[in-house]
Parts: C-alpha cells; structure tokens; sequence
C-alpha cells in the first residue's frame, strides 16, 4: 500500500499475436515473459507496496499460469481481446468488471501497468519508479532515447512532397538539439483516478523514469524475442 491506499500490479497477457504468436509464454532463463513480469512487480531488493498482481488475458493457458504463480487471474472481455483493443480498453475492462468494480468513495488504488514483453524490465526498475511518487508526482511512465531524433521527422503531403515537421530544428546537428524520449511500454504508474478521468493512461506531466534502450527491448516479433534472449541470456 501507498499511504493506505491499495497498489495493484495489472499485467495484459493476450493469447493471440500477428507478430509473434504466444510470445508471452517465451520463456528466457527458463521463465515466461509472464512470470518475469510478475517477478519484476515484487521488486529486487527492498520489495514494493504492490498488494496483488492480476494478470488479464484470454487464453486459458495464461491464466492457469497465472494462478500457478500466485496471481488474480482474469479472463478479459471478446472486446478486451481483439487486436484493435488498447491498454486503456484492458485496463478498463478489468476495473469496470461488475465483481472487480472498485468503490472509488475514499479508495482510489494505484496501477502498475507491466506488460510482459518487456523482459529487460528488473525488479529494480519497479522499486526505483515507485520511489519518484511523491506528494505531487501522481504518475510515472518509463521512457528511452530513441535511435533518431524526432526533430528530423518529415511529413509527406498529398502531393508526395516532404516537409519537415520541425522546421527550426530540422538542419540542427543531434549535439545542438533538446533531448527527446519515448515511452517504451515497460512501466506505467499512475493513480486509478487520473485514469479514469482521462480515459486513458495519465503520461502528461507524469514523472519520467528513464531507461538504456537495451532494457527498454519491446518483443513483437520473433527478432525481437532472439534479441531479447541473447542479450539477457549472455
């Protein structure tokens, strides 16, 4: 808990994926890509007030394997479960679940958001994003340098020509321009509240927990999964 308030760790496990079927039984250092979600929840080594872990998905298989590893399994709506459906649409699912349905009357949980195909994601990871909430600091969101500024970004106009989306800044060298980040999916953590008033995850103005782009590895696809193992696995 955080300050008597409950700390819910949410893991999104579907069973179906385009890119790399099942990708989130893979297994790395002989664990699925669940169970090191749900190692990194509890943290490395002072631990963190994360109350309960449930783990949402569609597939029978997950959630049995869920609650081998002590989880809240849930199975999530056919909505919930399509490859259109958002984080947002599965936290919802969840949280507005008639025997899940949270009285937010002087009870407002905390989310940590951990999706499983993060694997370069640590316990340590958690418990120093849970140390940047403060009185004022009701979000977190985990972020990364990308690879090419998005100061360089060009649109394409009907007429097939280029412009840049950063006039002022498109012919800066990377040295003269301003950091930029993205979020790279592997730790969300806000206030259920802000949520839900937002309709979506709450990023603006969150804190931002930063990270090195190889613990930020996102696995989508099966080079991205052999990427993954190879760097944690040697």
């Amino acid at each position: 808990m955080i300050d008597n308030d409950l700390v819910i760790a949410f893991i999104p496990a579907r069973g179906g994926s385009k890119g790399l079927p099942g990708k989130n039984m893979l297994q790395i250092n002989g664990k699925s890509l669940i169970e090191l979600a749900v190692e990194s929840s509890r943290g490395d080594l002072i631990g963190t007030p994360v109350d309960l872990v449930v783990v949402s998905s569609d597939d029978d298989a997950i959630l049995e394997h869920a609650h081998e590893l002590g989880c809240i399994n849930f199975k999530r709506s056919e909505f919930a479960a399509t490859d259109e459906a958002t984080a947002a649409d599965a936290i919802r699912d969840y949280f507005g679940a008639p025997d899940v349905m949270i009285d937010m009357d002087g009870r407002d949980p905390w989310v940590l958001y951990l999706q499983p195909t993060s694997p370069g994601r640590t316990g340590r990871h958690v418990e120093e994003a849970f140390n940047m909430i403060t009185p004022t600091t009701r979000s977190v969101v985990s972020v990364t340098s990308p690879e090419k500024s998005p100061y360089w970004t060009l649109n394409i106009n009907a007429s097939g020509r280029l412009s840049p989306l950063f006039p002022d800044a498109f012919n800066s060298n990377r040295q003269a321009l301003p950091p930029a980040y993205v979020p790279n999916g592997a730790i969300y953590l806000f206030k259920l509240s802000d949520f839900m008033a937002a309709g979506s995850v709450p990023v603006d103005g969150a804190a931002a927990y930063i990270m090195s782009p190889n613990e930020s590895i996102d696995v989508d696809t099966k080079a991205d999964f052999d990427r993954a193992k190879a760097l944690l696995e040697g």
